[in-house]
């Protein structure tokens, strides 16, 4: 793949790209959910309580709450809100190293569906703050991926075209939506892969 010369902003999703979430059996365990990791993970994305608190519109005690009758899980809600804020376990070796390796004339930004209980470790514990010329967090926006209309707002808030757009994260939904609104988007796990994406596309400093 040859460098695209279009491309200005590299884009981040941070759960299994930047972040590891580790084993996500334990918590999908309190939660009932079944089936391979993918079908999961779909579960996750088309739930309501998931999708209000990520995009801030409840809290992290009414999204136990809700979550917990969504599923129809006996967890106690105490030990499940502490196993959820522990969840992202750290940044995975070397992340940090990829995104500062992305060469400066492209625009760094981070598109991430998160919450008002993760961010603060995010920012701060992981220490990503700082790495990035952009923050869009899903609960900050409001809007949560895969739906078209978070892409759209991210786009405005670049000031760019879509395809100016080369975007990483690991789920095939968002991957999808991504890539019909025009932008660059691969689907990546963990670091490694990362890299081997941003190196097709000649965005790192060698």
């Amino acid at each position: 793949m040859k460098q695209d010369h279009n491309i200005r902003v590299v884009m981040f999703d941070l759960g299994n790209v930047l972040v590891d979430l580790g084993d996500v059996g334990e918590m999908h365990a309190m939660l009932n959910t079944q089936g391979e990791e993918s079908e999961v993970w779909r579960q996750w994305l088309r739930s309501p309580a998931v999708a209000a608190f990520d995009s801030g519109r409840m809290t992290f005690d009414a999204f136990a709450d809700a979550l917990l009758e969504e599923v129809e899980s006996d967890t106690d809600k105490h030990t499940f809100m502490q196993a959820f804020k522990a969840w992202p376990r750290g940044l995975y070796a070397g992340a940090l190293d990829l995104v500062d390796q992305v060469k400066p004339e492209y625009h760094r930004a981070i598109l991430s569906n998160t919450n008002a209980a993760h961010w603060p470790r995010l920012m701060g514990e992981m220490g990503l703050a700082g790495h990035f010329h952009h923050y869009f967090a899903s609960h900050q926006l409001g809007l949560v991926k895969p739906d078209r209309a978070v892409y759209e707002d991210v786009v405005k808030r670049l000031g760019v075209a879509p395809q100016a757009i080369l975007f990483i994260d690991d789920n095939q939904l968002n991957i999808d939506a991504a890539t019909a609104l025009g932008i660059h988007a691969h689907r990546v796990k963990g670091v490694t892969e990362a890299r081997q994406i941003l190196t097709q596309y000649q965005v790192l400093a060698t």
